[in-house]
């Protein structure tokens, strides 16, 4: 597939060429007449660009206004451009330009589909939110909504002015804070390569959405930033989430309900509060994830490592997951966490019934722990969890003088190979 910014470039070429027939070199400008070798070679570029082009439509948000000087709010050149390229049937590129340093502010904004065919969406140049308190709900500042088979890619820092929304949440004038990026219905979901920075709330939300592909991924907030996500995924399936870093407030990557069929790997996390399922069950509700596996990553300088977290009274259940080669360093409270007691407020009544938690592996985990409780299995006598298996597990002590330990309650399961600490509700 070409790329949109070389189209430009070579498109722009083209004509200097051919229309001057000179070139401008080292700040002076000097005539060159061209040889017919040369003359029958840049024919041959401008056509084989006029072919692409052709194939594969271009609309640039500075063709439709956009003035990407940071000040100027170019929501509707933006808007203006997309509604051009979401009804061309062409295959087209919608292309947000980085030249010359364009920043884009952009105020809340829904790119709504369907299109009439396969769109990228090419981000080189910066996205600005807007830095002051905007909305008073939940809400989100850039929405991709019901757009199948949508690629999202480029290397563009999308910056969502977040530390005015921190302030306000601590000092409880703001109940919720919105989000960078959300998609939604947005099947057949390619992002590759973004950069998304300090964001109000949660960074990038993946929304009812099927066979979605995330990688490359950098994502960037303070430890302290309250619930700054870096990817939440839920209502989705046969999703992968791979190559990427996120360090961010809370967790890196969260898994929420009814999710099936997720694959991350090779994931650096951190700080954060590590990669979680769930939480599940809030509000009684019954909530469903299955098929779960993450792998091949670095967790570090995080609250928890590897986390399922379930409220009690809930219902459903979470199985078939697996975690395999897991390196963790630094972990604060909990490197292996299962908790069916989930309560962030600290206030919550006691219920019975919880979601199910079963079939859960844990194979080749290694690394540190500051807490001296490295497993905590924390699992409902109504509802025990089943089917815990782990397999060459190793941690030791952040610091020397500690000596680690599990705490394993309501928990069935087995512990082969060499298992650290000893966790003795597994059956070895």
């Amino acid at each position: 597939m070409p790329n949109a910014l070389c189209i430009q470039k070579y498109s722009l070429r083209c004509n200097h060429l051919l229309g001057l027939q000179q070139e401008v070199a080292g700040g002076a400008r000097e005539s060159k007449a061209l040889s017919i070798l040369e003359f029958v070679l840049i024919i041959l570029l401008c056509l084989m660009v006029a072919v692409i082009a052709g194939a594969s439509p271009i609309y640039n948000v500075m063709a439709y206004g956009a003035r990407g000087d940071g000040k100027t709010d170019d929501t509707k050149a933006f808007l203006n451009a997309w509604k051009a390229a979401c009804a061309d049937p062409r295959n087209p590129y919608f292309v947000v330009t980085g030249k010359g340093g364009k920043n884009y502010l952009l105020s809340k904004i829904i790119f709504e589909g369907p299109c009439s065919s396969s769109l990228k969406f090419l981000i080189s140049g910066g996205l600005v939110a807007p830095n002051r308190l905007w909305t008073n709900q939940i809400d989100t500042w850039i929405v991709f909504k019901n757009i199948p088979k949508i690629t999202v890619l480029g290397n563009g820092l999308i910056d969502g002015k977040g530390s005015i929304w921190w302030d306000c949440l601590s000092k409880n004038q703001c109940r919720d804070a919105p989000y960078i990026m959300e998609f939604m219905g947005c099947d057949y979901l390619r992002v590759k390569n973004l950069n998304l920075k300090d964001s109000p709330g949660k960074h990038l939300v993946v929304y009812k959405s099927d066979y979605v592909t995330l990688s490359g991924l950098k994502i960037t907030s303070p430890e302290d930033s309250p619930n700054t996500d870096g990817i939440l995924i839920s209502d989705s399936q046969h999703g992968t989430i791979s190559y990427s870093t996120i360090g961010v407030g809370d967790d890196c990557i969260a898994i929420g309900p009814r999710s099936y069929d997720i694959n991350v790997s090779h994931i650096t996390c951190g700080p954060g509060h590590g990669i979680s399922i769930g939480s599940l069950g809030k509000n009684g509700v019954e909530d469903n994830v299955e098929g779960i596996h993450i792998s091949n990553s670095h967790i570090f300088n995080t609250l928890t490592g590897i986390r399922i977290k379930t409220w009690q009274g809930g219902a459903g259940h979470a199985k078939s997951i697996s975690y395999e080669n897991i390196n963790f360093t630094s972990v604060k409270a909990g490197v292996i966490v299962i908790d069916q007691y989930y309560c962030p407020e600290l206030n919550c009544p006691n219920k019975t019934g919880n979601v199910a938690i079963s079939e859960v592996s844990y194979l080749g985990l290694q690394g540190s722990s500051v807490s001296d409780v490295a497993i905590k299995l924390a699992c409902s006598s109504s509802m025990p969890c089943r089917g815990i298996t782990m397999s060459e597990v190793s941690f030791t002590p952040q610091q020397a003088n500690i000596r680690l330990q599990s705490y394993c309650i309501n928990a069935q399961g087995s512990a082969s190979g060499h298992v650290t600490p000893q966790t003795p509700c597994l059956k070895h």
